[in-house]
């Protein structure tokens, strides 16, 4: 097989499994929340549930970027697919807060060392492009999120959380198949535990590491606050009650769904036309404006969100700049890190990225219900925002260099 045609079948299989993942990750983020509000749980308690997720993320994000270079991106990639569909089967068949926990822990851990994984398998690919190939990564990725946003929604008014949970299990185990296919790229250096461990403190300190690590967790902030209260927000608004829902013949789909399906769709432009945006708009202006729109857009939800329509362009709005997040982090990311030492560096900013995800809902959550739902998504928004007006002397302090590593 040449090299060209193997990188095409590498490149190809990524975006197949991606798509597959994010189809069942969109359909947890959707299934999770509505589920845990139809057992009768408070906001605190959701969110409280919902950051097991953020726990061993934390944890699991250097462990995931530690096996890729070791053992090999696939196998780990199979491991989190494996994760997804046991916490999947233990939703279908039990209420138990336990098992709900068990659950989240599972999924939590499939995430940290899935998108590890998959970022550092992407981003070797082809040296020369890793923004147009990541890019293109997370814009297959959020199709897959739509389906699963839209699909979830419809299976869980139509037939119930049970099928819904069965399903994702099911597509989980079909991917599994779809990366034990993908082609195999060689790491640089097979180095031992002690020569990948040796540069995490380093990566912890390194400059060029501060602007990834600040968008990541501002990103997966966002995501982990409107994937957990914001729920609970939409269904204050109204939007999930039953004759709230929205029709399509005999297809029904509750709000909450079509939101986050909407929020999806914004992901996909942004994957697909990001590296053409940054080239135009350069980095810094790119920067503030993925963390100022965020923070604008959640203020703006919370204030005029109550209307279906407004909501519905504002989370379409989100998902542009949630995706540009998570894109031009990988970017900057592998612009600061050797080939060699590619996972280890995502893995490290990933931890940024699972500290945002546990703190959304862990922090945010208790605090709507000290004050209110609204006064804690402000204050996200706010925080945003003042990293947005912080950019020029961020980018003053540190500016990434290519494969930077002293």
């Amino acid at each position: 097989m040449s090299g060209i045609t193997k990188a095409r079948m590498a490149e190809s299989g990524l975006y197949a499994h991606t798509t597959a993942y994010s189809l069942v990750l969109g359909a947890i983020i959707v299934l999770v929340p509505l589920y845990i509000l139809s057992l009768g749980y408070s906001p605190a308690g959701l969110g409280l549930i919902i950051a097991g997720q953020g726990v061993f993320q934390v944890g699991l994000r250097l462990f995931g970027g530690i096996l890729s270079d070791r053992l090999g991106e696939r196998w780990v990639m199979q491991c989190a697919l494996a994760a997804m569909a046991c916490g999947s089967f233990a939703l279908a068949f039990s209420e138990s807060v336990f098992w709900m926990i068990i659950a989240q822990a599972l999924f939590g851990g499939s995430r940290s060392i899935y998108w590890v994984a998959a970022q550092s398998y992407g981003t070797r690919i082809d040296e020369d492009r890793p923004a147009a190939i990541m890019g293109r990564f997370f814009g297959f990725g959020s199709a897959g999120s739509i389906i699963g946003n839209g699909g979830a929604a419809v299976v869980a008014a139509t037939f119930g959380f049970e099928t819904g949970f069965i399903l994702v299990a099911i597509i989980s185990i079909a991917s599994m198949i779809v990366v034990a296919i993908t082609p195999k790229i060689p790491n640089p250096s097979q180095r031992t535990l002690k020569e990948i461990l040796s540069p995490v403190p380093k990566v912890f300190l390194k400059k060029a590491i501060v602007l990834p690590a600040i968008l990541a967790f501002g990103t997966s902030l966002q995501m982990g606050v409107m994937g957990s209260i914001g729920a609970a927000l939409f269904e204050e608004f109204g939007f999930l009650d039953k004759d709230a829902a929205i029709t399509f013949g005999m297809i029904a789909m509750d709000k909450y769904g079509f939101l986050m399906s909407t929020h999806a769709i914004g992901s996909v432009i942004a994957g697909f036309t990001f590296a053409k945006f940054i080239t135009k708009a350069g980095q810094q202006i790119t920067y503030a404006l993925t963390m100022g729109g965020n923070g604008v857009l959640l203020l703006s939800i919370v204030f005029i969100g109550d209307i279906f329509l407004i909501a519905t362009l504002m989370m379409f709005t989100l998902g542009l700049a949630f995706n540009s997040g998570r894109v031009f982090n990988s970017s900057l990311t592998a612009m600061a890190s050797l080939p060699e030492q590619r996972g280890v560096f995502m893995a490290v900013v990933g931890i940024y990225w699972a500290l945002g995800v546990f703190i959304g809902p862990f922090v945010f959550g208790p605090l709507a219900e000290l004050t209110s739902l609204s006064i804690s998504i402000s204050v996200v928004g706010i925080l945003m925002l003042i990293a947005a007006v912080m950019t020029p002397v961020l980018f003053r302090i540190t500016i990434p260099t290519k494969n930077s590593v002293d």
